[in-house]
């Protein structure tokens, strides 16, 4: 199956085209980036359900509108379990007292296949901070599961995975991979896959016990993160009475995390980078065993959009000093790649990128080390709360799309590593005088020393013959002028997630952070002349040329900007 490079779409439409559930839509242009943070929505057809409210969502949504609020005068989300309903219908009454809310069983209303439920949280507050909730914390119902019951309520009753019919890469994909008989038999692939289990039953995840039993799967990257903070809040949160403690993180998050970490009802966080662990450290010391200084730590393994790799093993010999657990995700870094594992207490992943690598369904897996000091603790927890709310459907798509999880990593390790290669030689950085290219960011380049601590000893036995880099890498310009050149030029699919099997180009800081938080973001390290490449598996040639072809048309408008004198 070959997968072509191809120039993004009009602004808005999904990409690629033609495939029903996709969770990418085109930001042709460096405002159309600007726009979408603050707030603007111009999608044609489906788009990132987390982020916005997917078309079969907002039809099933307004269904139960008509019949709960005939009048119309409350904002309306849905969730898969009442759970989830609970924590939003909570979330509202603390951050937006003034509200109404109500929370319903909508499971007869919706119809859905045997063993789901739909719960729905009505509520007066404006739409954009309840909405707010659903993105930060992942939990929503699945569009496919919207779907199902869109077709039962029209009678019918034929299952369906909204996989595509139009010829190319995806149909063909679905041609070569069927689905299992049942979505149990799906989740358990998955937990053995992410557990790291491969042919024989050995481990890679490089810690004796590791085990498939220790994964909770959910139905996005998103909710594993929040998971993760409920369980800390649940066990090490909550065992002195005390006051509740911030989180630390060591380079920045996924963006998303940010926003729960700086609600009102949050204790906050410490930022740390690569460079002031020392202050890490004082910070650390303030505490006792039984009270430490912080909560949890956090990082991401290796980090967005810089990809720096923490040091770990210095991190690890702290949290084991002073009594606290660490909580990484291995989302970029992938658990072929890396063996991060020995050196936390909790992975979390998206498995929504290269896992997936289809761009078509959401997921998320979190994995508890049985070798934690804290793991009696969270299993008790985990094990008392745990809901499995990844619907079946979606278990069935991700366990096709992660059949070839490791052929992905190979070729996109491999071309991630030709283009950060070209565009190193070309930047200021590498040397090259007068270059528009100011820095490429990739593990190669970006703290080597302490992502070689982490590659994975036991890639072959998965099937992996030379552990990479990993899939992204970002590029910063000397100048915002030359960025957004840049970006516009590119004739490769612009788009606002990763981990696809096709090439995505992301104008990161304006898409992640609106206007006015510009200056913190500088102030954390960030520059806002940066484009982000999530690499692909389409041929090497052809995404170098396509890169180098927009480094010469942003080149020519540099000069010609320059020699106008309209700098």
């Amino acid at each position: 199956m070959v997968l072509s490079l191809e120039p993004t779409p009009a602004r808005g439409y999904p990409v690629p085209p033609n495939v029903p559930h996709i969770v990418t839509n085109s930001l042709p242009d460096w405002e159309d980036n600007v726009a979408l943070a603050l707030g603007k929505e111009f999608f044609t057809g489906t788009s990132y359900p987390r982020f916005h409210i997917h078309p079969f969502i907002k039809r099933l949504t307004a269904v139960i509108v008509d019949v709960l609020d005939p009048g119309h005068t409350k904002n309306c989300l849905l969730f898969p379990t009442l759970m989830l309903a609970e924590e939003c219908r909570w979330h509202i009454e603390v951050h937006y007292p003034s509200s109404s809310y109500d929370v319903h069983c909508v499971t007869e209303i919706c119809n859905p296949p045997p063993g789901h439920q739909v719960f729905a949280v009505l509520f007066s507050a404006e739409r954009r901070g309840p909405l707010e909730f659903h993105t930060f914390s992942g939990n929503g119902i699945s569009p496919r599961l919207a779907e199902l019951c869109l077709l039962r309520r029209g009678g019918d009753l034929r299952p369906t995975l909204g996989l595509p019919s139009a010829e190319g890469y995806f149909s063909e994909y679905y041609k070569k991979h069927s689905p299992l008989d049942s979505a149990d038999d799906a989740k358990k692939v998955i937990r053995d896959r992410f557990a790291g289990v491969v042919d024989g039953g050995e481990n890679i995840r490089g810690v004796p016990g590791a085990s498939p039993d220790d994964v909770y799967l959910f139905p996005s990257g998103m909710q594993a993160v929040w998971r993760s903070h409920k369980l800390l809040a649940g066990t090490v949160g909550s065992r002195d009475g005390s006051e509740p403690r911030k989180v630390a993180h060591v380079n920045l998050l996924y963006v998303d995390s940010y926003k729960f970490l700086a609600l009102p009802s949050s204790a906050g966080y410490h930022f740390f980078t690569n460079d002031t662990i020392d202050e890490l450290e004082t910070l650390l010391a303030t505490g006792t065993p039984d009270r430490p200084a912080i909560l949890a730590l956090f990082s991401d393994i290796p980090g967005n959009p810089h990809l720096c790799t923490p040091d770990i093993v210095r991190l690890r010999a702290l949290a084991d000093q002073y009594n606290f657990p660490i909580i990484v995700d291995e989302t970029i870094g992938g658990y072929v790649n890396c063996q991060i594992f020995p050196y936390c207490d909790i992975i979390v992943s998206s498995l929504t990128k290269l896992f997936s690598g289809l761009a078509n369904v959401l997921g998320g897996a979190m994995m508890l080390n049985p070798a934690s000091r804290f793991y009696h603790q969270f299993k008790a927890h985990m094990s008392a709360t745990y809901e499995d709310s990844l619907f079946d459907g979606d278990a069935l798509v991700l366990e096709m799309n992660s059949r070839e999880y490791i052929d992905r990593i190979a070729i996109t390790n491999h071309n991630a590593e030709k283009l950060s290669d070209m565009l190193y030689a070309r930047s200021v950085l590498g040397g090259a005088q007068g270059s528009i290219v100011e820095a490429v960011h990739y593990p190669k380049y970006r703290t080597p020393e302490n992502f070689e601590c982490c590659r994975n000893p036991l890639a072959g036995k998965a099937g992996l013959a030379t552990t990479g880099y990993g899939y992204l890498l970002s590029v910063t310009f000397t100048s915002l002028e030359a960025a957004k050149a840049f970006y516009s030029a590119l004739q490769c699919y612009k788009g606002a997630t990763l981990g696809s099997a096709f090439t995505l180009a992301t104008a990161f800081t304006p898409l992640a952070w609106p206007p006015d938080k510009l200056e913190y973001i500088q102030e954390c390290g960030v520059e806002e002349c940066l484009v982000r490449f999530s690499v692909g598996i389409e041929d090497t040639s052809s995404i170098i040329k396509c890169v180098s072809d927009a480094l010469l048309v942003a080149e020519n408008h540099v000069k010609n900007v320059r020699g106008s004198g309209k700098q």
